[in-house]
């Protein structure tokens, strides 16, 4: 996905299941009764499907993308949490991670920490 494919994106179901994949690591599967769905390992290790969630069009939802973008070590992720629009959250974290496969950006393995005496 290029950086004008991410920024051309509106909220909805395309977006919804960009976000699903690259970010949250999920597989998305269309299902003829439930729909768009969500598929994705519990920390239990338990496969889990689920509807698939709004996360360009709520807040709610895009929250737990600024969520999934900390854990991942993205420390730009905190500066998220004031806004309000999902999309935008999470046209940056898209954004964010293009950066970082293009090599533009490097997440934080960890905080980086020095003795001073």
């Amino acid at each position: 996905m290029t950086r004008e494919e991410i920024l051309a994106l509106k909220p909805g179901k395309a977006f919804n299941v960009c976000v699903s994949e690259m970010i949250m690591g999920n597989r998305v599967v269309t299902d003829a009764i439930f729909g768009e769905t969500e598929i994705y390992l519990s920390e239990h290790g338990e496969t889990v499907f689920g509807r698939l969630q709004p996360y360009s069009e709520e807040l709610t939802s895009a929250r737990l993308v600024i969520l999934k973008m900390a854990d991942l070590g993205y420390t730009e992720a905190s500066l998220w949490e004031n806004e309000e629009r999902p999309d935008v959250i999470c046209r940056a974290a898209l954004l964010t991670i293009l950066d970082e496969q293009k090599g533009k950006k490097k997440r934080r393995s960890g905080a980086k920490l020095h003795i001073v005496k």
